[in-house]
């Protein structure tokens, strides 16, 4: 009876620890900079249910001061699989709007936050004009896939790519071949590209869309997790001369992708490396 219930409260502390990290990981810290890039940190605020969100530097906004803005957010309180973003016309199309708060971190600087949540995993990205802006992929978090579980097998990935205002798809196949062992690769695109009127050759606003392949590489451990970091190639456009306007195709882009969840459910990452214009692309999806 003793063994039983000293088995009993193993299985409790356990599943304690479990949850307290699926908490923390979900609890946002907007004072924290880019987990992608460490010189980059998250600028302006952003308003969600009732609440101020931003870093320390987010200034008086709508009468509101800064040491009123909460610098935590819970991503628990967004609806799974649903980009969150800032309502730009069509572009970007979001599924639910996010209202940014412009001028939250300098005058006429316009705001840009968008998230996406998923069961164990998620992606933000943020800008503000004045910021080193391309850097557009603040976090990408979650529950990691420990090393040594996965089952071997095929594994489809289907989900989103998205920057400040395009928005893409992506699919990644994987196959696992041993616990920690596994090569994968895929294919994204990414939508409605913008070279604005002002930077355009046309003199006129220009839209266009991209495609590329993620190369073929091997998964790693790294970080405590299962990673694949590769290449990315063969990117064609729909409008090639726009393409060549903004210095595409880049000479040396690259993505990292992470498992997440139990056996590999999720994964999630970034595409680093395209032109200036296009900056760090989010991507995150799961197994189907």
């Amino acid at each position: 009876m003793k063994k039983r219930a000293l088995s009993l409260s193993i299985a409790l502390a356990l599943l304690s620890v479990s949850a307290a990290q699926a908490a923390q990981w979900q609890q946002l810290n907007l004072n924290q900079p880019s987990n992608i890039d460490p010189n980059v940190t998250y600028s302006g605020s952003f308003d969600f249910n009732g609440h101020t969100y931003g870093p320390d530097n987010a200034r008086k906004v709508n009468g509101q001061a800064s040491s009123n803005v909460e610098h935590t957010f819970d991503l628990t309180q967004l609806k799974a699989d649903t980009l969150y973003g800032k309502n730009n016309g069509n572009l970007g199309k979001n599924d639910v709007v996010l209202k940014s708060n412009d001028n939250s971190f300098s005058n006429g600087a316009p705001v840009v936050y968008r998230m996406y949540r998923q069961q164990y995993s998620a992606a933000v990205v943020n800008l503000s004009r004045g910021t080193e802006s391309r850097h557009f992929v603040k976090s990408v978090v979650g529950e990691k896939t420990a090393p040594d579980t996965l089952v071997n097998g095929t594994y489809n990935y289907q989900g989103v790519t998205f920057t400040n205002f395009p928005r893409g798809d992506f699919n990644y196949q994987v196959n696992v071949t041993g616990p920690s062992s596994a090569t994968g690769q895929g294919k994204f695109n990414l939508n409605d590209i913008k070279i604005p009127a002002g930077q355009s050759s046309t003199g006129k606003d220009v839209f266009f869309d991209i495609a590329g392949n993620l190369d073929k590489t091997n998964l790693v451990k790294a970080g405590g997790g299962l990673v694949f970091q590769g290449g990315v190639s063969g990117v064609s456009a729909t409008n090639n001369s726009a393409w060549r306007e903004i210095g595409g195709p880049a000479a040396a882009a690259e993505y990292q992708l992470t498992l997440y969840g139990p056996g590999g459910r999720e994964i999630a990452g970034s595409i680093q490396g395209l032109p200036d214009r296009i900056g760090s692309v989010a991507v995150i999806g799961k197994r189907k």
